[in-house]
C-alpha cells in the first residue's frame, strides 16, 4: 500500500507541474525604447516648446513610436511644470496625457532635474529595452554662465542656468544610448569629452540652432526605429540638416543648420592622439596662433570669440604625420556632420551671418586659449579636456 500511494503521489506531481508549465503566460516583451524630452523652457524660448510639442505629436502619428515610451517634462514661463505623455490613444489617435504637474521650480538646478530623470527611468511604467535623453533649452557648449551676461552652458530657467559639470553630475548613474541637444554650440569637445561615459551617442550641433528647434514632425520616428542607433541617429541628423538647407529664400526661416554625431568610445583614443600635440605647450603657444586662419563657430557678439573648429585648431599645432593621426581618430568619433554654407545668430537688431567653410568643417569645436580671456582659460582649467589633453 505504501508503494502504490508513493507511485500516485509522484504521478500527482509530475500531472501537476505539467499542467503548471502549460498555462504559464509569456512574459510581456519591453518597450522597444524610452526617451524623456526635458524642456527647460521657462525663458524666452517658451512660446517655441509649445510649437515643438505640437511637432512631437505629429511626428508620433501612425507607427512612428514602434510602442516605445515618449516622455516631455516640459517647464515654460507660461504655466506650472508638467510631465507629458505622448501615447497613442484610442482609436489609434496620439495624444498628450498630463502624468504630473509640479509646483513652479528651477528645472536647471540638479536636484529638480535628477528628480525627474529617476521619476521616468525608475518608473516601472516606462521599463524599456534602452534609453534616449534629448534636451531643449539655451545652450553655450561648456562655457560658463557668469563669463557674460548671458552665457549659460546647459539650460535657462528664469536668471538660473546650469555648468557643463552640473549636467554631468546630474547624470551619473546614467547611461543612455543617446543624448540629443536641441541647444546651440553643444557639438563640442570638451562638452562630449564630459559626457562620455554617459551616453554611448551624442547628436548636437556646434552652431547655434534656429529658434524653431529640431524638425520633430520628421525625426521623432528615428529616436524609436529598430535599426542600430548610428543610423537611425545619422538619419535624424540629416533630416535636420535638410529641414533647414530646403528653406525657402525669404522664408520663415534661412539655410542655417549644422550637426555632428559623436561616438563616445572612441574619445579616449582621439585625447590620447590630442595629448601627443598639445601635452606641455606653453600658454604663449596658443596666445600666438592666427586666429583669423581658424574656422569661427561661435559669434556670441563680442570681439573675442571663444569656440573655433577643433580641427583646424588642431592643425596650427601638429605636424603633417600627428594630424594625420588625428584626422584617423577624429572619424573614428564624429561619425555624421553636415553643415549649411551659412551658419545665422543672433545679434542685435536682427540675424547676422558667417560662412563656414564645408571643405573645413570637422563637425565639433573646441576652445582656443588666447590672452584677453585670462579669467575663461582659468575655468576652461577645470574641465575633463584640458586634464586629459593639456596636462
Amino acid at each position: 500500500m505504501k508503494i502504490k500511494m508513493g507511485v500516485f503521489s509522484l504521478l500527482l506531481l509530475v500531472g501537476l507541474a505539467l499542467v503548471s508549465c502549460c498555462s504559464t503566460e509569456e512574459p510581456v516583451p519591453l518597450p522597444g525604447r524610452t526617451v524623456l524630452v526635458y524642456m527647460a523652457a521657462d525663458n524666452n524660448l517658451s512660446s517655441y516648446s509649445y510649437a515643438n510639442i505640437r511637432s512631437m505629436l505629429t511626428g508620433a502619428e501612425g507607427n512612428n513610436l514602434n510602442n516605445g515610451n515618449l516622455l516631455v517634462y516640459h517647464d515654460s514661463s507660461a504655466e506650472p511644470p508638467r510631465l507629458l505623455h505622448i501615447k497613442k490613444g484610442e482609436g489609434g489617435v496620439i495624444e498628450e496625457v498630463v502624468i504630473r504637474t509640479y509646483e513652479d521650480r528651477n528645472s536647471v538646478s540638479i536636484e529638480v532635474m535628477r528628480s525627474v530623470l529617476d521619476e521616468v527611468f525608475q518608473n516601472e511604467a516606462y521599463k524599456a529595452e534602452s534609453y534616449g535623453l534629448l534636451l531643449w533649452s539655451h545652450g553655450t557648449a561648456w562655457l560658463p554662465a557668469d563669463f557674460r551676461t548671458y552665457l549659460r552652458a546647459y539650460g535657462q530657467d528664469k536668471s538660473n542656468f546650469m555648468e557643463i559639470y552640473e549636467l554631468e553630475e546630474t547624470l551619473r548613474g546614467y547611461h543612455f544610448d543617446f543624448i540629443i541637444f536641441d541647444d546651440c554650440y553643444m557639438a563640442n569637445i570638451e562638452v562630449a569629452y564630459t559626457l562620455r561615459d554617459k551616453a554611448d551617442y551624442i547628436l548636437a550641433s556646434p552652431t547655434e540652432i534656429l529658434a524653431d528647434g529640431l524638425p520633430y514632425r520628421y525625426i521623432v520616428e528615428y529616436l524609436f526605429s529598430g535599426e542600430p542607433v548610428q543610423n537611425a541617429l545619422t538619419k535624424a541628423g540629416e533630416r535636420f540638416y535638410t529641414y533647414y538647407e530646403n528653406q525657402e529664400a525669404g522664408g520663415q526661416n534661412p539655410k542655417s543648420a549644422s550637426v555632428a554625431l559623436v561616438k563616445t568610445e572612441k574619445l579616449e583614443a582621439l585625447a590620447a592622439v590630442c595629448r601627443e600635440i598639445l601635452a606641455g605647450k606653453e600658454e604663449e603657444a596658443f596666445f600666438e596662433l592666427p586666429l583669423e586662419n581658424i574656422q569661427l563657430i561661435e559669434r556670441l557678439g563680442y570681439a573675442h570669440h571663444a569656440l573655433y573648429d577643433f580641427g583646424d585648431f588642431i592643425k596650427q599645432l601638429a605636424s603633417p604625420e600627428q594630424y594625420k593621426r588625428f584626422e584617423d581618430a577624429l572619424k573614428e568619433v564624429v561619425v555624421y556632420k553636415n553643415t549649411t554654407d551659412i551658419a545665422y545668430y543672433m545679434a542685435e537688431g536682427g540675424l547676422g551671418g558667417f560662412v563656414i567653410d564645408r571643405e573645413r568643417f570637422c563637425g565639433i569645436s573646441t576652445y582656443v586659449p588666447q590672452e584677453p580671456l585670462a579669467k575663461l582659460n582659468e575655468w576652461y582649467k577645470r574641465l575633463d579636456w584640458y586634464n586629459a589633453v593639456y596636462e
